[in-house]
């Protein structure tokens, strides 16, 4: 980062859109249990900085065509600095004349591609141009725990080569999207990183400290105090101070404990997890239920309690039978009323002092798997957080279908903000 407290700057060329930072608790709109209890969450919900648009957009899709409509007298305002802002960006030398805004967004800055369901692809410049600061790169990605369920965005990486970059978002339509659908507010997430760290996949054994300290932290005590209550014990920790700053990449490790189906992967180095047990879900709008394939499970929980005892001896599982039942069982639903569940991969995330790890959720055919953040470098659990939208109707999730992507990234990055750059007349 080249100035205290930022990693990127940001110049608004059109009006249309801007940065917001979110609060932890939405403003308001999160569950009561998270803002007491759920600091992963609350993070989740405040990580990055939200692309939020000033005035909504309207798709009104039919079988042939799609038609984009911006209510007077915006859309032709905006329609007239498009024209300006892009010679603007040319002649001042922000962007290149042969750039991507001077060929395919030149007349326009928002481009639709495909119709009928399920076909439609909407490119989006935000009239945002970023530059990331050295060692930085940015995530742009879809919002999540609050969004529209009705676009999917794709992610794109932003790397640090010294020079502004259109800021646009690639959105596809989903297949059971209505006739019109407005873009509203919030619609995709920018967020700074740090490339360049290497994850090592080890197995327990050679990591045996990491599971004493899972039985450390969910012990009896543990238990006792959370029966009806919160605990609140994961916000008591401290985590470590942040890492001085090394060109050395960072190592961080993830340690199987169990089956495994996971893979390490991305220009951002990350652990994608996948589901491990298959299972339906459903919600009634006061019970959840969890159908998991009872054989997969059984023999799943088996194999983590072998793996458990041979790192960490014999004795282990009598000792901490309850701290097991968070792998073991790999299914933890929330209270009635709530549509929320857990799973948990078997397996845990370490990282090096003063990193987090990002756990961006996927999003399904009627759930969401939320976003979070977890300190990794003192908490080692990254579960997968279900939420259902779709009351009566069953999710189903199968074996070995992607369930969290979980990306290592360095805690002064999760506060650094932005600087405001501008036209020179």
């Amino acid at each position: 980062m080249t100035a205290a407290g930022t990693a990127f700057e940001v110049l608004d060329a059109l009006g249309l859109a801007r940065l917001v930072k979110r609060s932890g608790d939405l403003g308001g709109s999160a569950p009561l249990r998270v803002t007491q209890g759920c600091v992963p969450m609350l993070e989740g919900n405040a990580f990055g900085f939200q692309i939020t648009l000033h005035h909504p957009i309207v798709l009104r899709c039919s079988l042939d065509r799609v038609a984009v409509e911006i209510a007077a007298p915006y859309g032709e305002a905006l329609v007239a600095a498009h024209r300006g802002a892009l010679r603007r960006l040319i002649a001042q030398g922000f962007l290149p004349p042969d750039g991507l805004l001077a060929t395919v967004f030149a007349d326009d800055f928002v481009k639709v591609e495909g119709a009928g369901p399920g076909n439609v692809h909407v490119r989006l410049w935000t009239g945002l141009c970023v530059r990331a600061d050295a060692g930085v790169w940015l995530r742009v990605s879809a919002t999540a725990n609050r969004r529209n369920r009705f676009i999917d965005v794709e992610e794109r990486l932003i790397a640090d080569d010294g020079a502004f970059v259109p800021l646009i978002l690639d959105m596809k339509l989903r297949a059971d999207a209505p006739g019109q659908v407005r873009l509203e507010g919030e619609i995709g997430t920018v967020a700074p990183f740090a490339p360049g760290a290497h994850i090592d996949d080890v197995p327990l054994a050679e990591a045996p400290e990491i599971g004493a300290a899972h039985a450390a932290f969910y012990d009896d005590a543990y238990f006792e105090a959370k029966n009806g209550n919160l605990t609140r014990k994961y916000r008591k920790m401290k985590p470590f101070p942040d890492a001085l700053e090394s060109d050395a990449p960072a190592r961080c490790r993830v340690i199987t404990v169990g089956p495994a189906a996971h893979t390490i992967t991305g220009a951002i180095p990350r652990v994608v997890f996948a589901n491990l047990v298959p299972f339906e879900a459903c919600y009634d709008g006061y019970t959840l239920t969890v159908a998991p394939d009872l054989h997969v499970l059984r023999a799943g929980a088996r194999a983590v309690e072998r793996t458990f005892a041979e790192a960490l001896g014999p004795t282990f599982l009598g000792k901490n039978r309850r701290a097991m039942w968070y792998f073991t069982k790999y299914f933890t639903p929330h209270p009635p009323g709530e549509p929320h569940f857990f799973v948990k991969p078997w397996a845990f995330m370490q990282t090096p002092p003063g990193w987090s790890c990002v756990l961006e959720g996927v999003h399904g055919d009627g759930f969401d798997v939320l976003r979070g953040v977890v300190a990794t470098d003192v908490f080692h659990a990254t579960p997968a957080v279900f939420q259902i939208y779709r009351a009566g109707q069953p999710i189903r999730v199968g074996f070995g279908e992607p369930l969290l992507h979980v990306m290592p990234i360095p805690r002064r990055l999760l506060q650094a903000g932005f600087r405001l750059a501008a036209f020179r007349d």
